[in-house]
């Protein structure tokens, strides 16, 4: 790993190579990444594709890693199939470096959101803190309590 980031940060001096590069890492993660989140649902194509609201041909073109036509309307249908959601940002090159030898199969899986929001609660929020079940919640000049919440229910 760190033959290879000493490398890239040689040819990145490059500053076309440097971009050629990082684009066609971006356009092969996200494509890697739509197809191990669908692998991890035990999905087909053609069952992503209808959560998705597309053909399944148009699945099989985004999993392409030569496939460079994104647009953010696109991701975010596939979020929504997965129960994810879309964070787009601008990095420094030294952020994606760092990025490429860390990418694997298990590294581009999510969970989805009901998942996630259940796990979260459950630890603390991210803080480390006690779960907030059975505790008042303020919420602005109204206490809530909180005593069991099921994120996946949709609400009514």
């Amino acid at each position: 790993m760190k033959e290879l980031v000493k490398t890239l940060v040689s040819e990145f001096g490059d500053k076309e190579y440097a971009h050629a590069y990082m684009e066609e890492f971006s356009n092969m993660a996200i494509a890697a990444q739509i197809k191990a989140l669908r692998e991890q649902r035990n999905w087909t194509q053609h069952q992503l594709a209808q959560a998705a609201n597309m053909k399944q041909e148009r699945i099989s073109a985004l999993e392409d890693v030569d496939y460079d036509a994104w647009t953010i309307k696109t991701l975010r249908k596939l979020a929504k199939a997965f129960d994810l959601t879309v964070k787009v940002s601008f990095e420094k090159f030294s952020t994606g470096i760092l990025d490429i030898p860390k990418m694997d199969q298990q590294s581009l899986k999510r969970t989805s959101r009901t998942e996630d929001l259940i796990a979260f609660s459950q630890n603390g929020y991210g803080h480390g803190e006690a779960p907030l079940w059975g505790n008042p919640v303020k919420t602005g000049q109204s206490t809530v309590n909180v005593t069991y919440c099921d994120f996946s229910k949709k609400a009514a």
